[in-house]
């Protein structure tokens, strides 16, 4: 009987151990990151992560502990069902580990049960990888999965074969007992709340937080969770006190500044550029010589220079714009299509009001469940990776960004106008692939990342210039708008400078030009913004606060995994919604703002779950 309890307290402190080598690991890997801290909070990242390591080891040990009930008489059938085990879960947790020490790099959080989504596609989301160290990503996989096994068979192999014949029933009771009992370190202890993320967040410092998180107990977690849930997890007031609050926000009665010079039903052009942040446009105090072609096209339009992205990837950017709608920090509604069927667009209220409707984007449509949104959302003609030569394409994503703005210009000299067409870019997405000769040198993802910016500058600065020469320039705004901004170049620290992204008008019908906006505003904006610029009625789009109305509120919102931004013109804050701190903050703003910055979160996520 000692010996099967013995063992099974190593084999769970061995696991207890591994996880804390992960952490290690996991601050390594981000040293740039981990730098940052002090070195008292790395220890404390261990400290707290401690808990969830335990909680995790204890649903680790249920299966062992249960069938050890069953070697009273016989135990060489547990060694070797102990040893598949041992290989299957080490497996499974070294392969989580080894991802998201990448994917946290990309997408800023550890990795959870959204990342299913992206195996419907699986070519795209192995381009989302394609500039990170793949194959020594695969060696560390391999090397870390033959050393795990070795140590836990080494465990397996001493201590078994010295179990000795007990009396069954002892022996079952006993460890029954004892399986049931892992109930304690599994919910974290005897306290009134189970083990959550709150358990390990202690500090203001994000990076410290997430390091203290146990990756495979947040992933189970996450698909544990109803990812559908009704519940909302951000009520902080009464429902309907936050709903006068963020009604508070959209009550401007002034007329709208007119930006076009006609009353006529024009042609609307939005180019949706990929990662496209304001870090990397001069004229904006980004890096200079990025974007050329922008920063001379800012100077022949309009340029709107506060503007902030709803949310921090494509599927959630790509609803803020067209449909005015604000990112969730936990879900995407673009996932969901029995929500998105519900949402006001831009290109159902135009094709309503007699536009012709198109999409353009190089790669695969269906990348993020994306294609469900644009079907419902009116778009006469969707135009993706399938309508493209193979020559074309680069090879990861689809076609190159100059090739789609080649196949939008001629077209567009086919469509019915007005027109409203949207394109999509993709070469500014990992792993940044150009077609052209390089003129950034370097060859870390930085260098590579401000390249294919350089060349998607150049692609829509030679399709701008081209589309001056079509009869149909005269009548037509062109829009330059960016899904979400990026953590690169790390010329900036702050959380707010990942999500500020430039808006660029251009085109014939400009009442004005060489014109700076620097009013604050949110690129769920520019729906109602366009609508009003087109007087085609914006009442639906009740997330959407035109920036050119006179009166208005200025105030941006952001949210990403778990967290929020609130910006307004003397200040901002950024709040981690987990662990309920202020993580950042700059300015001078009322006490009031946190509240109002939160009730904002909790009425659009019930906005959210109610559709």
């Amino acid at each position: 009987m000692r010996k099967r309890i013995e063992f099974i307290g190593l084999y769970g402190l061995l696991w207890i151990v591994l996880f804390q080598f992960f952490r290690i690991l996991f601050l390594i890997y981000h040293h740039k990151k981990t730098l940052e801290l002090p070195s008292s909070l790395w220890v404390s990242s261990a400290w707290h992560g401690l808990q969830m390591d335990i909680s995790f080891t204890g649903y680790i040990l249920v299966i062992p502990t249960m069938l050890i009930a069953f070697t009273a008489r016989s135990w060489s059938w547990y060694y070797k069902t102990l040893k598949v085990f041992s290989a299957v879960v080490s497996s499974l947790i070294v392969f989580l580990v080894v991802a998201d020490l990448e994917l946290f790099r990309a997408w800023g959080f550890r990795i959870d049960g959204s990342s299913l989504h992206y195996l419907k596609t699986p070519a795209e989301a192995l381009a989302s990888m394609g500039s990170s160290p793949v194959f020594s990503l695969l060696l560390l996989f391999m090397i870390l999965v033959l050393l795990i096994n070795r140590l836990l068979g080494t465990v397996i192999k001493r201590s078994v074969p010295s179990f000795q014949k007990t009396a069954f029933t002892v022996n079952f009771v006993v460890f029954i007992i004892l399986t049931g009992s892992l109930i304690i370190p599994i919910r974290g202890g005897f306290q009134l709340a189970p083990m959550n993320e709150s358990t390990v967040f202690f500090s203001t410092k994000s990076f410290a937080n997430y390091a203290a998180v146990n990756v495979p107990w947040n992933y189970v977690a996450s698909l544990v969770n109803a990812t559908y849930s009704k519940k909302n997890p951000f009520l902080y007031s009464d429902e309907k006190e936050a709903e006068r609050i963020v009604s508070s926000f959209y009550k401007a009665v002034g007329e709208t500044e007119q930006l076009i010079n006609t009353e006529q039903p024009v042609n609307v052009v939005v180019i949706i550029w990929e990662s496209f942040t304001a870090k990397v446009v001069a004229g904006l105090n980004g890096v200079k010589n990025v974007t050329p072609q922008f920063d001379r096209l800012s100077k022949e339009g309009i340029l709107f220079t506060n503007m902030y992205a709803s949310g921090n990837r494509s599927d959630k950017g790509m609803v803020a714009i067209l449909s005015g709608y604000p990112a969730q920090p936990t879900q995407s509604i673009i996932k969901i299509p029995k929500k998105t069927v519900s949402l006001p667009s831009l290109p159902k209220t135009l094709k309503n009001a007699g536009w012709y409707t198109s999409f353009y984007y190089g790669g695969e449509t269906e990348f993020a469940n994306m294609k469900s949104y644009f079907l419902q959302q009116g778009f006469d003609k969707i135009t993706d990776k399938n309508d493209f030569d193979k020559a074309d394409m680069n090879s990861k994503w689809g076609a190159h960004d100059h090739i789609v703005l080649d196949r939008l210009l001629a077209d567009l000299d086919k469509k019915k106008q007005p027109f409203f067409s949207s394109v999509f870019t993709l070469s500014s997405h990992e792993p940044f692939e150009v077609p052209v000769k390089t003129v950034i040198q370097g060859n870390d993802s930085e260098h590579l990342f401000l390249n294919a910016h350089h060349y998607t500058d150049a692609s829509i600065g030679d399709f701008i210039e081209r589309a001056k020469t079509k009869p149909w320039w005269k009548n037509t705004l062109v829009v330059i708008i960016a899904d979400h901004g990026h953590p690169l170049p790390e010329t900036q620290k702050t959380k707010p400078s990942e999500f500020h992204i430039p808006m660029l008008w251009l085109g014939g019908v400009l009442e004005k030009k060489g014109v700076r906006i620097d009013s604050l505003c949110s690129q769920t904006d520019f729906a109602a913004t366009l609508l009003n610029q087109l007087h085609v009625p914006s009442t639906s789009f009740k997330w959407s606060n035109d920036i050119m109305k006179k009166g208005r509120v200025p105030f941006a919102y952001f949210a990403f995994s778990n967290g929020l931004g609130w910006m307004k013109p003397h200040g901002f804050i950024v709040r981690d919604n987990i662990g309920g701190n202020i993580t950042e903050n700059s300015g001078v703003l009322k006490s009031y703002e946190e509240k109002n910055g939160k009730a904002y979160l909790q009425a659009s996520f019930t906005d959210y779950l109610k559709r």
